[in-house]
């Protein structure tokens, strides 16, 4: 009794000042950082977090069966179409099929899925900016690359009320964008209890991160973040990372580099 007791309260968020980020470059545009939320408990959850501009990558959606797969892992997907990092996007049914939009090189795959309460938010690019918008208010007009997902976590700068944290208690993955317009890929490796979606919302508001939007994709087994060895303008210190998961994705996006750093160009600078 007394041994679940200690269980739980270890369990519960600690009230605590937000986290700090640091963000260190990994490639010419391309920036991680690693963060631990909810430190005081020994349940504590891990984010890695990845972030670049639209000027020197672009976001892309890649589908399994481009290169003639159902699903795939995203390491895979990641490899076969020569992205610098990826990470799974849409939900899918029983017998593999993405479940809602999905707008690849500028052609509707999919159509936006309207019903249910998860399925809320549309990640899209056009050829000048990304954004994220509710399903309801997206257009696909201009739009080149588009995955639908949800729930939405953060709307215009503030955290989405009326979540249900019981659904959270899981691996995360999920895009955001911050307030200068920076695509950032996360993804929650969750502890015994999981991750606290409040502390998730904290952490993608926090000075250091500063998200205007952001779109959870889905999550628990299917959850899987891949960075590549192969950065263009890594010092040589940039080795893979895989976060796996256990269930293969129809579709995942990538960041692809729009261009190769000038001769001499450190990945620092």
């Amino acid at each position: 009794m007394w041994l679940w007791a200690l269980l739980s309260l270890a369990a519960v968020p600690v009230a605590r000042a937000d986290e700090t980020v640091s963000w260190q470059p990994i490639g010419f545009g391309l920036d991680q950082a690693s963060v631990r939320l909810n430190q005081d408990s020994m349940f504590s959850s891990s984010v890695v977090l990845v972030r670049t501009s639209l000027s020197d990558y672009r976001l892309q959606v890649i589908r399994a069966a481009d290169y003639g797969w159902k699903r795939a892992n995203v390491r895979a997907l990641c490899r076969a179409a020569g992205a610098a990092t990826c990470i799974n996007t849409n939900f899918f049914d029983e017998q593999g099929k993405a479940l809602g939009l999905v707008i690849s090189r500028g052609i509707i795959q999919q159509r936006v899925h309207k019903g249910g309460g998860t399925l809320t938010g549309v990640a899209f690019v056009t050829p000048k900016s990304a954004g994220i918008a509710h399903r309801d208010s997206f257009s696909p007009e201009g739009v080149v690359e588009a995955v639908q997902a949800g729930p939405r976590v953060i709307a215009a700068g503030e955290s989405v009320p009326g979540l249900k944290e019981s659904s959270f208690r899981t691996n995360l993955s999920g895009l955001c964008i911050d307030r200068q317009g920076r695509v950032i890929l996360y993804r929650v490796s969750a502890g015994v209890f999981g991750a606290s979606l409040p502390l998730l919302q904290r952490l993608l508001l926090s000075p250091g991160v500063e998200c205007v939007d952001a779109l959870n994709f889905d999550g628990g087994g299917s959850s899987q973040l891949y960075i590549s060895a192969e950065i263009p303008g890594h010092s040589g210190a940039v080795r893979e990372e895989s976060f796996p998961g256990r269930d293969d994705v129809p579709v995942a996006v990538g960041l692809f580099p729009l261009k190769p750093p000038a001769s001499g160009q450190a990945a620092a600078e």
